[in-house]
């Protein structure tokens, strides 16, 4: 399993076919989760899981911090490895808190069942996994070992997939099948990090074990877990933020209408993701390379290669609008065994708001490259505002509908001030650069 992970004959190569595979079963996993919920456990069960999903993928974004493309586009190598490691700790254990205090609070006010709570939980555990896996597979993509991370990942949500399925069709219960899944997850994860922890090249951390083992440099150290926290802060922020957007839905139909229509809802709202996954598995491989783009102050390239990746967005919406007008309904039907016939203009609305969605997790990476991420929390703040007031009124009216409008409506004015706001950034590094070019050029004379 070691020789399998580590070596690549041609590492490029490897890393976009694995990191395809592997971004490709992460974003389907909820999908063949609630494909096969439906048909061993019913339609409330796949409401359940709906939003639990959506909890735990919220608060992910608190494990995460948003740190993952800021780590890997840290080509000068400002922030060490251990800094990185043990803030994404401290992370992590604020979003277990955060979602613990949550759930308290919803399944008071909605009146979860014991059973429900409990699926949420586990849910929220497995996703730590996530957080924590997510600062190793930084450090090795920062390497230029993106192909053993995605490796590790395909393995492991494959395998994890299967026994969650395999506990689910035993017991007959959701929340045995997470609990047991999120136990074999995390035993996965420390062992394919301790096949791989040689190729971390911790460097000055070599004190420091690839599963965490503390080095003693406290001075020096927590000033850099401090600083690193305070400067990625507008990321998690957004992140999160944006996260909440997408989802401000889920929450409002929670609070407003059933879990069966929880369920219809999450049928029709997970292909909206296919844009970003698809666009996430064509430019993840790409951040490195435009970081030093950007770092070596080639402004063409950058701006080009930023746009060629804009018009892929456009062409992969393009694509999944005709898929979804012809046989999005039925095939969305068929995997779910339910009728989703009524629904298919929301299908369309919410894949057009997928395009949007894309686009800005695209804009904010780019920002982000550019380090003019301070902005971006304004523009998050803004929406996520829109979509906290709007929400449940908007869902008690029209429903799915209004859901699905709603969600449209907000991604396409975020991706228009982000696009306005990455233009400004560009233009004002450039700006700065041909005054720089200047002042050498006349020194060089005189």
């Amino acid at each position: 399993m070691k020789k399998f992970l580590e070596c690549s004959n041609d590492i490029d190569r490897s890393s976009y076919i694995w990191n395809m595979a592997g971004s490709m079963l992460n974003a389907f996993q909820s999908v063949i989760f609630l494909m096969i919920l439906t048909r061993v456990v019913g339609l409330m069960e796949a409401g359940v899981f709906t939003i639990a999903y959506a909890d735990a993928n919220l608060f992910l974004n608190i494990g995460k911090y948003g740190m993952r493309y800021y780590q890997v586009s840290d080509v000068k190598q400002q922030y060490s490895f251990n800094a990185y490691k043990r803030s994404r700790y401290i992370t992590t254990l604020l979003m277990f808190i955060v979602s613990l205090l949550f759930l308290l609070y919803t399944a008071n006010v909605n009146s979860y069942s014991m059973h429900k709570s409990l699926v949420i939980l586990w849910m929220c555990l497995f996703k730590m996994v996530d957080s924590i896996e997510d600062v190793f597979h930084g450090r090795l993509q920062q390497e230029g070992r993106l192909d053993i991370a995605s490796k590790m990942l395909t393995l492991r949500t494959f395998s994890t997939i299967l026994v969650w399925t395999a506990v689910l069709i035993i017991t007959d219960d959701q929340m045995w099948a997470t609990a047991i899944g999120t136990i074999y997850t995390c035993l996965c994860f420390l062992w394919m990090m301790w096949l791989v922890s040689d190729c971390l090249h911790p460097g000055a951390d070599a004190t420091m074990d690839c599963i965490g083992k503390l080095a003693d440099r406290t001075g020096q150290y927590c000033n850099s877990v401090g600083s690193l926290l305070r400067v990625t802060f507008p990321l998690f922020i957004s992140t999160f933020l944006s996260f909440y957007i997408g989802n401000a839905q889920k929450y409002a139909i929670d609070a407003e209408l059933s879990d069966q229509m929880q369920a219809c809802y999450g049928f029709i709202a997970m292909p909206v993701f296919v844009v970003g996954l698809l666009n996430n598995f064509i430019f993840n491989p790409m951040i490195t390379e435009l970081s030093f783009m950007w770092g070596e102050r080639d402004i063409r390239g950058f701006i080009k290669r930023s746009f060629v990746q804009m018009g892929i967005v456009f062409m992969i919406t393009a694509l999944c609008l005709a898929g979804g007008w012809l046989i999005g309904i039925p095939v969305l039907s068929w995997i779910y065994s339910t009728d989703l016939t009524p629904y298919k203009a929301d299908l369309l609305i919410l894949l057009l708001g997928g395009g949007y969605l894309g686009l800005s997790g695209l804009l904010q990476t780019l920002i982000t490259i550019i380090r003019m991420q301070r902005y971006l929390a304004f523009g998050y703040g803004i929406i996520a505002l829109l979509a906290l007031l709007l929400s449940n009124p908007v869902v008690r009216v029209y429903e799915i509908r209004g859901a699905a409008v709603l969600y449209l409506i907000l991604m396409a004015v975020l991706s228009a001030a982000f696009l306005g706001l990455f233009l400004w950034g560009v233009r004002k590094k450039s700006h700065q650069t041909e005054k720089e070019e200047a002042y050498l050029g006349n020194k060089n004379v005189q």
